[in-house]
């Protein structure tokens, strides 16, 4: 995108008001979730079992709420209620999520009820952020779905180090109250302005006005093996993710100042990588591009492994960068096209694939670390990142690689 382009991105109303919906987001997200861990060993009391079944059940829900919430949004007039529903059980899941430390099954229940519900509020903004800068069209829709997810990345690069001295200064009541106080700034900008109803249709050069109705541009099977890829890319990216801090303090000796570092300037770098792609037009298929960033995560998680020293896995933080936005600048836009007029339930795939491969990671990483160590985890992410590319050229060269071109 041209800077007259976006320009005029930022001229449809309610623009801002999106973007500093994402950025709360962002804000509260990156607030409680790296510390939903610690909060379930040192609050909680919980055991590693029971901690890892409470995470995987958060996850699990997550999944399943938001498929509901993404289907039943799709039907709505107008998608603002599913999103305020999202962001509201966000709220109240962290307002009671320290009382509930006291009872497990009271936890699970906040967790998977309300957190797991909580979760759709990504997917719903998004979509919602679709439907409302369709006027500017869609190129300018889909790049401002790009813009709004730099915005997003721009609120980790600050919110891990802002919850840590939140919870250092507050505990982990003042932590969540400050998490469900982002939240519900996230959702003001949303109830105070005008939302724009139903999505503009999109149709298909191939399909004409008298012509059956399209629902996917991709058959079941592309879709599914396309999902498959993001889940693989996923699951190794959160492997690596959970491998990091413990290689960089157990074998390379370094300290846990060093690891937020390291994913504070993964998170800074992220941020040009994706405005390059609203910034400059884009020549290649965005599965094209999907390739390109499942193959950078390969070659980041391959760097790592030989990395000797914290200073070479800050120059690899690059290639991660890179990787991540990739997928999270285009991969949204890219399943968006693949199911026009689906914006719901195709965001909601994009972000389930996300879910599901934090889900397949934490059981994978926990046996294969335990087995061959942490340092071979980067190997098996390696491979699995590879698979990701190899699903991704496999269909690539059918229809699911030829649409949505720059």
């Amino acid at each position: 995108m041209e800077a007259s382009a976006l320009r005029t991105l930022w001229q449809v109303p309610g623009a801002l008001r999106l973007g500093s919906s994402a950025f709360l987001l962002g804000l509260a997200s990156s607030f409680a979730g790296p510390y939903l861990p610690l909060f379930g060993v040192q609050a909680a009391h919980l055991s590693p079992l029971r901690l890892g079944l409470f995470l995987t059940w958060v996850s699990l829900c997550s999944i399943l709420i938001s498929t509901v919430i993404g289907r039943w949004s799709d039907r709505l007039p107008n998608r603002r209620p599913a999103l305020l529903l999202s962001l509201g059980s966000a709220v109240m899941g962290y307002l009671l999520l320290t009382s509930a430390a006291v009872s497990y099954p009271l936890l699970l229940l906040v967790g998977g009820l309300l957190l797991g519900t909580g979760a759709s509020a990504f997917p719903q903004l998004f979509a919602y952020a679709r439907v409302q800068l369709t006027p500017a069209g869609e190129s300018a829709a889909q790049q401002g779905l790009t813009t709004l997810r730099s915005i997003f990345s721009l609120a980790w690069v600050v919110g891990p180090l802002l919850g840590a001295a939140l919870l250092s200064n507050f505990g982990f009541g003042g932590l969540f109250g400050f998490t469900a106080a982002a939240y519900t700034l996230g959702a003001l900008p949303l109830l105070l302005g005008r939302s724009r109803n139903r999505e503009r249709k999109f149709v298909p050069p191939a399909q004409t006005p008298h012509s059956p109705p399209h629902t996917n541009l991709v058959t079941p099977r592309q879709l599914h093996l396309i999902a498959l890829a993001f889940v693989l890319y996923a699951t190794a990216l959160s492997m690596g993710s959970s491998a990091l801090p413990l290689y960089v303090t157990q074998t390379l000796g370094g300290s846990s100042r060093e690891v937020g570092w390291l994913i504070g300037l993964c998170a800074l770098l992220e941020i040009p990588v994706m405005l390059s792609f609203v910034l400059r037009p884009r020549r290649t298929s965005p599965a094209s591009m999907m390739v390109l960033g499942f193959g950078t995560l390969a070659a980041y998680v391959l760097m790592v492994s030989l990395s000797g020293s914290v200073g070479l896995l800050a120059a690899a933080q690059l290639l991660r960068a890179i990787a991540i936005g990739i997928s999270a600048g285009l991969g949204m836009a890219y399943f968006q096209d693949l199911m026009p007029g689906r914006v719901g339930a195709s965001t909601t795939l994009f972000a389930n694939t996300s879910s599901a491969g934090s889900v397949v990671a934490g059981t994978l990483f926990g046996v294969w670390a335990q087995l061959f160590g942490y340092h071979s985890v980067f190997g098996l992410c390696a491979v699995l990142a590879v698979l990701a590319c190899g699903l991704m050229l496999y269909v690539r060269h059918g229809k699911a690689g030829r649409i949505a071109q720059s």
